[in-house]
């Protein structure tokens, strides 16, 4: 019923193919349209609301997302789904005090407030703070869907790197963020129509019967949705999510470079609200929709024993990270030739969403917080600065992909970004809230509270 001995065919691979080079087609199409530096940073600030609402979502739904979420309630339970409801009230806290100020001050990056606000060595904490965050994770944005694919595909790992971190970096150096936003809409209908795919697949299997999938993820304590253990070793707490989902949102949402840079492309303020507000709305249902792929592929893999084996015998020491891969091994094995090709498709449409954006992001920091910034001259025209964007999206581009070959090499490289994130983001919330809501926070006092 589910092919376990189908292998991946020569359609799949067009398909996926076909998909990513009309992706780099499409991205490169709008190197006519950029004249200024405004055009490729902010797209002129032209977009309206649906497509930034689409785009933000798609570029931080990453494949890191794609495939963790199902991989986290097949693994443990539900009770890290409920950071996605805390996640409408964090983007509206960011959104209304620090990005309307944002908005309003016309700046290329969130770091030029910092400036305004206090003194220049904020803003280069505040942006060095940025890259240190962002930068192991362009890598790792490539590396673990690239590893995923070259298992289920038998395509070599290190093609896999190139063509996705290459590629990628060619659109996005000719058609700079009005790419990025274009392909990210794209990438967002992919990656929902994979997640609905699954589902459909995994239902059809039990006849369509809920009952029957929910009943057998609960025997096997696969359904549990809320904790509120007290203890402070519990994992996946109600109170533990609820602070990391406010905290790492009003981080993603308010003041990280990567999401703030779309908002900052909307035609006027009506929407940048809007955009908020329904990516808010949207990306409860598709998340929750991920989440529920994984309770609903325990249940099916407990149906059949034989994929299961399968899945184990991908890394046969590791158990966990052989379960990480439980979506892309399901997409394989258990839907038919070509919809594998196109739901594969859906993980490299992660990717290159994910870096794209990351990737325009961190050049614009590179390029606006310390090149322009530092070596400016009066001779320099906007057309200088357009072209310093395209090569710096180039060197880092090839940065970001040469680095992904030695990511695997670092072990449980998501652990370590999530860490490294999560140490940082408290404090870079708290620079942009002193300065918004306080008037008596001073440049000595922000610094040094940062270190």
């Amino acid at each position: 019923r589910h092919g376990l001995m189908r292998s991946w065919t020569i359609i799949d691979g067009g398909v996926m193919v076909a998909y990513i080079l009309g992706i780099v087609f499409i991205g490169s199409m709008f190197a006519r349209r950029q004249k200024t530096a405004s055009d490729f940073f902010l797209a002129n600030r032209r977009f309206k609301w649906f497509p930034i609402a689409l785009s933000v979502i798609a570029s931080d739904l990453s494949a890191i997302s794609y495939l963790g979420a199902p991989a986290m309630s097949f693994q443990h339970d539900l009770r890290y789904a409920l950071s996605i409801l805390i996640f409408p009230v964090a983007v509206l806290i960011a959104v209304s005090t620090v990005v309307q100020v944002f908005y309003r001050l016309k700046i290329f990056t969130v770091y030029e407030y910092l400036e305004n606000r206090f003194h220049v060595s904020v803003r280069l904490l505040a942006a060095l703070l940025f890259l240190l965050v962002r930068g192991g994770w362009l890598a790792s944005v490539i590396y673990t869907p690239a590893l995923a694919l070259s298992v289920v595909s038998g395509m070599n790992l290190t093609f896999c790197i190139l063509a996705t971190g290459l590629l990628t970096t060619f659109y996005t150096t000719l058609g700079g963020i009005e790419a990025v936003i274009w392909c990210d809409v794209i990438h967002f209908f992919v990656l929902t129509f994979g997640i609905l795919v699954a589902l459909a697949f995994i239902l059809y299997d039990f006849g369509g019967s809920v009952t029957s999938i929910w009943a057998i993820a609960s025997e096997h304590g696969r359904t549990q949705m809320l904790s509120f253990d007290w203890h402070w070793s519990a994992e996946f707490t109600v109170w533990g999510i609820i602070a990391m989902s406010l905290v790492n949102n009003v981080s993603s949402y308010g003041v990280d470079q990567v999401i703030v840079q779309r908002y900052f492309t909307a035609k006027s303020m009506k929407d940048l609200i809007k955009s908020a507000v329904g990516q808010s709305l949207l990306v409860i249902p598709v998340t929750l929709a991920l989440y529920l792929v994984g309770t609903g592929l325990f249940a099916y893999y407990q149906q059949h024993p034989d994929m299961m084996k399968s899945l184990l015998a991908l890394d046969p020491g590791h158990p966990v990270q052989a379960i990480n891969r439980v979506f892309p091994h399901f997409i394989t094995f258990g839907l038919p030739v070509g919809i594998s090709g196109l739901v594969i498709a859906g993980i490299v449409a992660a990717t290159m969403g994910s870096f794209s954006s990351g990737l325009n992001s961190v050049t614009t920091v590179v390029i606006m917080d310390f090149y322009k910034r530092f070596f400016h001259r009066p001779d320099k025209t906007d057309a200088h600065y357009l072209r310093a964007g395209r090569v710096g999206t180039i060197c880092l581009g090839f940065m970001a992909t040469g680095a992904a070959f030695f990511v695997g090499q670092l072990g449980t490289i998501l652990e370590m970004t999530g860490k490294i994130s999560s140490f940082l983001v408290g404090p870079i919330v708290a620079m942009f809230m002193l300065g918004v809501l306080s008037k008596r926070a001073n440049t000595p006092g922000v610094f040094v509270g940062t270190l």
